[in-house]
């Protein structure tokens, strides 16, 4: 098993296992107590028969309250105070018709009482708990609870800003990190001949969506949670002011069911870096998402996605991903693929014209390729070598998302793209091409 999920598994085990165990003896003590008076075999049964259907349909309702309310409006800290506190209720009802004598009863019950209200002042902080364990030295800035997700931002010794999702890391202001979230967004943009419309999947700290939106291009966001929205903002030295820029707009959607029902179309389509082994992740890509993309792509259009991982894992996200964009290119250090159904032209024109729009040009800076020589340097392969290099096997569907279930797959060596090396002068327009 790998050393990272250590801290997952075992903060799961103390979470949930106590829990689930009392929870588990407590519920053929309710039952007991319930339908032990009755001695004829018909209302046994039928006290027996709603026992279990108050237990169920209190399983329902307790996951949609706790989840749709309890944890926007309350927190989770609070949450979990009142949710002990009826069980303690519950408790002391049963105390109340026990057989012990009254002094008894009285005397365990007030020490149940004593005994939750000490433990519930000293409970820590779970969100302070987790950033203490996780991120050594750094204090939360903001934080919340939502529906969809919980986001906290926090702050190193450093200075830097992070951003966490449901306790995964998304988004951070240093500089390394900013700058391969801001080349998702800026390589699609210095490619494209033309890109007036754009679609970003996924806000994250916004650094990916803000590449896309400096180059002029009327863009749409779509953000899956609201407080990932929120927390964004604090990240605005990263994201380009993203949320107040005019040729922006942002829609809190999924991002599948966006793609499924807009009528628009988009030159360039990206997304933020959303690590394909997150529990969810699966749904953003399997060949299905990818068979949405391309159908809101216009003729000629781009989708740029961003893989990692083990060498099984890349090969099976970029298998899945040429399977839908036959015309894939290989660009940076081998994680960025350029899909494509028609085959890739560029014109030293084209680029040079964006050279002289301010905003275009600030892209292209902070992208790292100033000149015609250096976007061409980018370049790593085209499909013949991707498709060489990932062989056949298996791909990713929403039915079996492998990577999303990592453990399923290999994990014996990281990916190594360096031999894939492909010519880009056949990408080249003629009239550009170097002779």
């Amino acid at each position: 098993m790998p050393g990272y999920l250590v801290f997952p598994l075992t903060g799961s085990l103390l979470a949930i296992f106590p829990t689930a165990l009392l929870m588990g003896v407590a519920f053929p003590i309710g039952l007991r107590v319930w339908a032990g008076g009755p001695r004829d075999t018909a209302r046994l049964a039928e006290r027996v028969a709603l026992f279990y259907a108050f237990n169920v349909g209190g399983a329902i309702a307790g996951s949609l309250v706790a989840g749709f309310i309890l944890l926007p409006f309350m927190g989770s800290r609070a949450a979990i105070d009142a949710l002990s506190g009826l069980a303690l209720s519950s408790g002391l009802l049963l105390l109340s018709v026990s057989e012990w004598p009254a002094a008894t009863r009285a005397a365990v019950a007030a020490l149940a009482v004593a005994s939750f209200a000490a433990i519930a002042a000293a409970s820590p902080d779970p969100f302070q708990q987790f950033i203490t364990q996780r991120f050594r030295g750094d204090r939360i800035v903001w934080r919340e609870e939502g529906v969809e997700a919980t986001v906290v931002v926090h702050r190193s010794p450093a200075g830097d800003l992070s951003m966490t999702v449901n306790g995964n890391h998304q988004a951070s202001t240093d500089a390394s990190t900013a700058y391969v979230h801001r080349r998702i967004g800026h390589l699609p943009m210095a490619l494209h001949p033309d890109p007036r419309t754009a679609l970003v999947i996924g806000l994250g700290g916004g650094a990916t969506a803000g590449a896309v939106s400096v180059h002029g291009a009327s863009v749409d966001v779509v953000e899956l949670a609201a407080p990932v929205v929120r927390g964004a903002r604090l990240f605005s030295s990263v994201n380009y002011g993203v949320l107040d820029r005019p040729n922006v707009r942002l829609r809190v959607d999924d991002g599948r069911n966006f793609m499924m029902l807009t009528p628009k179309r988009y030159d360039v389509v990206t997304a933020d870096v959303i690590h394909p082994i997150y529990a969810g992740s699966g749904n953003l890509y399997s060949a299905e998402y990818f068979q949405l993309i391309r159908r809101v792509l216009n003729p000629g259009g781009m989708v740029l996605q961003w893989t990692a991982g083990t060498d099984a894992e890349y090969k099976v996200i970029a298998r899945t991903f040429l399977s839908v964009f036959p015309e894939t290119t290989v660009w940076a250090d081998g994680s960025l693929l350029l899909g494509m159904v028609e085959p890739l032209r560029l014109r030293r024109s084209d680029f040079e014209r964006k050279l002289r729009v301010a905003g275009s040009a600030q892209g292209l800076h902070d992208l790292n390729v100033e000149s015609w020589d250096r976007l061409l340097a980018a370049f790593v392969a085209g499909p013949d070598e991707l498709r060489a290099f990932v062989g056949p096997g298996p791909m990713l569907t929403d039915d079996a998302p492998l990577v999303e279930y990592f453990l399923s797959l290999p994990r014996d060596r990281d990916v190594d793209t360096s031999s894939m090396k492909g010519d880009v002068r056949r990408y080249i327009a003629s009239a550009d091409a170097p002779r």
